[in-house]
């Protein structure tokens, strides 16, 4: 709100500005035609035509002719005494009385002294050639109250040329003719403005960049507080799922025996696998990582979270979950004897296998007598499920009871 009611002054100001001040700053040129002869044998020696003005602010838009006269003495080239004289002007009501007073700017008085002093002596403009070092340079003079009197100003190496033609001697004659208008000179106003425009641009851009890194870092801490709860929800879906340990004899562990997908290492006695709910089993060191990250089977893809009842929605780019593990977890569905003896049709690989066929041969084989992956409210857990608080899921390797009726 602040920057933007800024920004309303700012373009406020501004727009009211250039007719305020912008005309006033205008500036015009002077064309200067300088000719110049010998006084004594009346021959034109050179004459030399340039935009080498400039009118004054309070300066009547007109043009001047006439010679150029110097103040008397060198001490009074700058005109800033009241008495300054100009001797060297024609008489007044004479043919060609028309002169042009050549003054040197400084002396500790202003323009519209110097001008002034020109305008009571008769002279048809006042010509100011500026400080000496500044070469060509010229600006803008202020000389309120200096009368309707035409000034000028040039730089001081033409101020200084003409100098000293006429004190060799010479007749200089100047004609000033009005040159072209250019835009506002730089001032102190223009200098406010372009800076308070610079701040408040700068001010809107680190604002911006603050507010921009600020809703990032509060998205990339949304995403990162709702991957560690998706985890956590799958440690505890990870926890429900089947562990199984290999023996020898098992269709896994011989020669035909499939290898996990993971790890691409063949199946060996006394290993423990994990069973997923889509019957693929691996590795339970490899399959784990895998699902803490991915939480689907490496390959069918299937979605265990969803399977085990927890919903995942995506939303923004980012997975929340909407429904957590319910207390009274299902249990997963049985894997019978006829599916642990078939073959997944997909990939080839085996699916879960009940007890030892060996040690089914010295039992009378009987429905009753089946091993079952998967706990029974009727008979004694099958599987010994790890702790749903262990966060590596690294702790004591269980081992699958036979059960026995």
């Amino acid at each position: 709100m602040a920057a933007g009611a800024a920004l309303l002054a700012l373009g406020a100001l501004l727009g009211a500005a250039p007719g305020a001040w912008g005309a006033a700053a205008a500036m015009w040129t002077a064309w200067l035609n300088v000719s110049w002869e010998d006084g004594t044998a009346g021959n034109r020696s050179g004459w030399e035509a340039g935009e080498g003005g400039l009118y004054g602010q309070d300066s009547p838009l007109q043009a001047a002719a006439g010679l150029l006269v110097l103040p008397d003495g060198h001490d009074g080239f700058n005109a800033c005494s009241a008495l300054t004289n100009f001797s060297g002007a024609p008489p007044a009501g004479g043919s060609g009385s028309g002169w042009l007073a050549l003054i040197q700017r400084g002396g500790g008085c202003s323009f519209a002294d110097k001008i002034r002093v020109a305008a009571q002596r008769g002279a048809a403009a006042a010509v100011i050639y500026n400080y000496r070092g500044t070469g060509n340079d010229v600006l803008p003079m202020s000389h309120v109250g200096a009368g309707s009197i035409v000034a000028i100003m040039i730089g001081n190496l033409k101020g200084m040329e003409i100098l000293r033609r006429i004190e060799s001697g010479m007749k200089v004659t100047m004609v000033i003719e009005v040159g072209k208008k250019h835009g506002p000179w730089m001032n102190h106003y223009s200098i406010f403005f372009v800076s308070v425009s610079f701040f408040i641009v700068t001010a809107a851009t680190v604002g911006y960049f603050i507010f921009y890194s600020a809703r990032r870092f509060r998205i990339t801490r949304a995403q990162s507080r709702k991957q560690r709860q998706l985890k956590a929800e799958a440690k505890k879906a990870i926890g429900q799922l089947q562990l199984r340990t290999l023996k020898q004899g098992d269709k896994e562990t011989g020669p035909d025996g499939d290898s996990c997908a993971v790890c691409i290492e063949p199946y060996k006695p006394n290993e423990v696998v994990r069973i997923l709910t889509c019957n693929h089993l691996f590795h339970k060191n490899c399959i784990d990582p895998w699902l803490l990250e991915h939480r689907t089977c490496p390959m069918c893809k299937c979605d265990i979270l969803k399977v085990l009842g927890v919903e995942v929605d995506v939303e923004d780019g980012t997975e929340s979950v909407q429904a957590t593990v319910s207390s009274g977890t299902s249990n997963v569905t049985s894997i019978n004897e006829e599916d642990s003896r078939s073959e997944t049709a997909s990939s080839g690989y085996a699916s879960v296998q009940g007890a030892d066929e060996s040690v089914l041969e010295e039992h009378a084989p009987s429905e009753n007598d089946n091993t079952h992956l998967v706990n029974n409210e009727s008979q004694p857990s099958a599987v010994n499920v790890p702790p749903l608080d262990n966060p590596t899921f690294e702790g004591d390797e269980t081992q699958v009871h036979e059960v026995k009726s």
